[in-house]
This record gives structure tokens, C-alpha cells and sequence, in this order.
């Protein structure tokens, strides 16, 4: 509590406070549970900062990107082009030429024309560039919040599309090379028993492709999807669980797994119950019977609380400060022109809330501002700090300004 008054005395609200010690804690967690010698990339959309990619970097992270940027601030963060992978439904030519001429680990392909642009840029440079077959298997993920297999997808190709006609078209490009398999089932799974079934799947299928295909893989990238715990009856993923399913499968294929490079790739897990986004209470009202509580920021700087695109809401974790045992109902709305600015509908807060006092929203240190409509009413960007375990606090992101919105406009 002490960090949290301190930050918000020195950098104000709207205000993202991120636990650095956590960000570690939760990378050797997830590390120690899964397949041995296995290596873990950070899904860099979870959490775009420069300053959390150094800490996961630093770990020994690799980086799994989806933009031109991303590849960019990887890089910046110290993580090495070999250590980058590069992903996406709708990578554009010039993002691919970027990609194959930095010469990053390898490129997942998510349809034949892709590996041909690929094959092209990779000519242009006199280089081979390596790439990931992105397969949308066959198999739906019952335990994924989202799901992104087994159901018609932009990600991906359909496992029952790859075929020796298939294999026959690749082979005839001579300037990429399939060195893995890439298989993203779904994300936010709690079940430990899931994401084995998931990791069982993507090794069968491997085995299958080198005896149908002749395809030897290098690699295998089990995708991710580990979830937490944000509401009410969900539990956290059993550590436990994992590492003793994940140890039973290397037991079982260890064979068949000799010699490959394995991957997993995390975001949410390692970074979301790292971070607090902490607003600041302008006005306390009544409306029609219900209590609001009217904040300095809201769904622009956090779309994920105001579960903006969902059909059913909930309530991510928080609390006031000053707290009080003495609690009543009243929602929480951020200062934005839209009813859809609503970051807390119908929670416990302190009774004798009122201006000038905070709302800590928890678990946020993932798909926070740059998951959010930013740009919307053109309120300042919310400056971004961290602290290390000996309390020692760094700005990641500062305060943004009006000119931010006024870069690169033109008058008539």
C-alpha cells in the first residue's frame, strides 16, 4: 500500500503500476511446470512496454511478435532477431520483407501465399528464411475462454488442408524452410489437464507429418493460453498439475522429442496479475437510486474492465483507497461521453467514498492501454511505472500531452 500512495503522490492518476519481482516470480513458475528444456517466448501483445519485454528478456524469454513495431521494440529490449518469432493473420509485405532481411528465428505462415511472399523477399535477399506452419486443428478447446481451433478461424491453416499437394507447393519455394509447427488452441484456460491434451496433440501431429510427409521438424511451438483467475468461482491454473502432466508427456515421447527445440508462449500469465491500474475519484453521484462513482480514467485507458466488445460483463478484482469494512454497491465510470465507460458495475466499495479518493483495479497488467481506445476524447495517456523488490521505482511510459494528439495532423 505504501508503493501505491507513493506513486500516485509523485506521478498522479490516471496511473499503471506494475510489480517487477512478479513479472519474475510468475516467468520461473510457469517455466519450472512445463516440458523440460522447453523455452518460453513472451506473447508481446499482452504488454507492449519496452521495459517489461527487458524484464522477461532478461529471464530468458524469447519474444513472439505480431507487428513491424513489436520486432522493432524486441530488439530495443535486448532480446537478439534469433530469438524472435513472427506471427499473425495479416502480415504485410513490407512487415515480411522487415522480418526475412533482420533474419529472425522464423516467420509462422498462415497460408500458402504468405510462404510465397516470404520465398520472395528471402530470394531478393539471397537468404533462406526459416518459417512455423500454423495449423487450426481439428480439435476444439473445450477449456478456452477464447477459442481459436477447431471452428473457422483467420488464423492459421485447417489441418485438413495440409496434404502432400500442399507439402509438394511448399518444397517448390527454395528460399524458406519449414522448421516447426506452430498449433494456438485458445487462450485464458485454467485447466492444466487441457492444455496437456493441447501439448499431446501438436506432438502426434508432428509424428504424423514425419511419417505421412517425410516433414522432419526442428521445432514445436505448443502455443500458450494459460490463464488466471480474474472473477468470481474461476481458480487459478494448479501449477501442480501441469508440471506433472507435462513430465508424464516427456516420459512418453521423450523419443520422439529428442533433438527438437520446444516452445511455449505466454503473455497474460506472466504479466496481468503484475499490474494495478489505479484512477482517482472526481465526483460521487445518485442517479435514479444507483450510486456512480465518476473517475478521472476509464475504458479508454482500460477497455478490458469495461469489457467493451463482450456481450457479458464482469467485474475485474478492486478496492478503494481509503478502504473501510463498511461497504455498499455502486458502479464505477470512467469520464468519457458513452454509457459503454463503465469499469465496475454493481461492486463493494468503501461507503464513504468521495472525491479525491482512488479505485485500484487489479490484474491488469495485461491488454490494458494498448488494448484500449486511447485516442478517444483525446485524454492524456496514463503515465506507466514499475518497482523492483527493493521498492526502487522506474517510469516505463510517461504522462502523455495534447501534442501527442496533435503529431502528424495537417491543416486544411
Amino acid at each position: 500500500m505504501d508503493i501505491i500512495k507513493k506513486v500516485i503522490s509523485d506521478y498522479g492518476t490516471p496511473l499503471y503500476l506494475y510489480n517487477e519481482a512478479l513479472i519474475e516470480k510468475k516467468y520461473d513458475i510457469l517455466s519450472g511446470a512445463l516440458l523440460p528444456d522447453s523455452k518460453i517466448f513472451y506473447s508481446m501483445k499482452a504488454n507492449p512496454l519496452l521495459g517489461i519485454c527487458q524484464v522477461l528478456v532478461q529471464k530468458g524469454c524469447g519474444v513472439e511478435v505480431a507487428s513491424k513495431c513489436e520486432m522493432e521494440m524486441a530488439m530495443r529490449s535486448g532480446c537478439r532477431a534469433k530469438n524472435i518469432i513472427f506471427t499473425g493473420p495479416g502480415k504485410t509485405i513490407d512487415e515480411l520483407d522487415y522480418a526475412v532481411k533482420t533474419g529472425i528465428k522464423c516467420i509462422n505462415i498462415e497460408s500458402l501465399k504468405e510462404a510465397k511472399i516470404i520465398d520472395a523477399c528471402a530470394c531478393k535477399y539471397k537468404t533462406v528464411t526459416d518459417i512455423f506452419i500454423r495449423i487450426n486443428p481439428n480439435r476444439l478447446n473445450d477449456g478456452a475462454k477464447i477459442k481459436m481451433s477447431g471452428v473457422p478461424s483467420q488464423f492459421g491453416i485447417d489441418e485438413s488442408q495440409i496434404s502432400d499437394t500442399f507439402f509438394s507447393e511448399l518444397n517448390l519455394l527454395k528460399n524458406i524452410r519449414v522448421i516447426g509447427l506452430q498449433i494456438y488452441m485458445g487462450t485464458q484456460i485454467l485447466d492444466a489437464s487441457e492444455i496437456c491434451i493441447n501439448t499431446e496433440y501438436a506432438i502426434n501431429l508432428a509424428m504424423i507429418w514425419k511419417k505421412r510427409f517425410g516433414v522432419t521438424l526442428e521445432c514445436l511451438d505448443f502455443g500458450g493460453g494459460f490463464g488466471i483467475p480474474y472473477f468470481p468461482k474461476e481458480h487459478p491454473l494448479d501449477i501442480q498439475n501441469l508440471k506433472t502432466g507435462m513430465n508424464a508427456l516427456f516420459e512418453k515421447y521423450w523419443q520422439n522429442l529428442e533433438g527438437m527445440e520446444l516452445i511455449f508462449e505466454s503473455g497474460r500469465f506472466l504479466v496481468a496479475e503484475s499490474g494495478l491500474y489505479i484512477v482517482r475519484v472526481l465526483y460521487d453521484k445518485i442517479s435514479r437510486g444507483q450510486r456512480y462513482i465518476i473517475c478521472d480514467g476509464g475504458s479508454n485507458f482500460f477497455a478490458s474492465s469495461a469489457f467493451l466488445g463482450r456481450f457479458v460483463r464482469n467485474n475485474f478484482p478492486m478496492s478503494s483507497i481509503p478502504d473501510s469494512n463498511e461497504k455498499e454497491n455502486m458502479t464505477v465510470a470512467g469520464p468519457l461521453c458513452t454509457p459503454t465507460d463503465v469499469i465496475g458495475q454493481c461492486v463493494s466499495l468503501n461507503k464513504n467514498i468521495t472525491a479525491g479518493d482512488y479505485i485500484v483495479i487489479e490484474k491488469s497488467g495485461a491488454y490494458g492501454v494498448t488494448h484500449s481506445p486511447l485516442m478517444f476524447l483525446s485524454h492524456e495517456r496514463p503515465t506507466e511505472v514499475i518497482y523492483n523488490s527493493d521498492g526502487i521505482v522506474r517510469v516505463l511510459r510517461e504522462r502523455g500531452s495534447i501534442k501527442d494528439f496533435l503529431d502528424g495532423q495537417g491543416n486544411v
